[in-house]
């Protein structure tokens, strides 16, 4: 009985079998012979990784003491340090900005004292 099963399922095998075959000479056909220095190839193209840089541009140079004026408007570096937490976004200078902004610390965490590394 095993035999009959078998002799049935063999052409299925052999059908499967010559149509991989088929397809895998077919699919190797397409490309040309790399030893061949005749064979067309596709043109080569090259698209630099520098295409859309955009370089930094110099700030306006000011003063010292109208750039540690702004910091203390803004909150000083606690500021900066909540800044650094948020998730990336672009944000505009502060300088190119409207008006001041104010920032204040929240009222629940006041100023570190002693260091802050509880003097270690």
């Amino acid at each position: 009985m095993s035999s009959i099963r078998s002799s049935r399922r063999w052409p299925a095998h052999v059908l499967i079998g010559s149509l991989l075959g088929l397809l895998a000479h077919a699919a190797g056909a397409a490309r040309p012979d790399p030893l061949d220095p005749q064979a067309l190839v596709p043109r080569l193209t090259h698209e630099s990784a520098f295409k859309q840089y955009r370089g930094q541009h110099d700030e306006k140079l000011r003063s010292w003491k109208e750039a540690n004026d702004e910091v203390g408007r803004i909150g000083g570096w606690r500021a900066y340090a909540r800044e650094a937490q948020q998730p990336d976004k672009v944000a505009a200078p502060a300088s190119a900005a409207s008006g001041p902004t104010t920032v204040n610390p929240p009222a629940s965490q006041p100023a570190p004292r002693g260091g802050g590394h509880q003097h270690h």
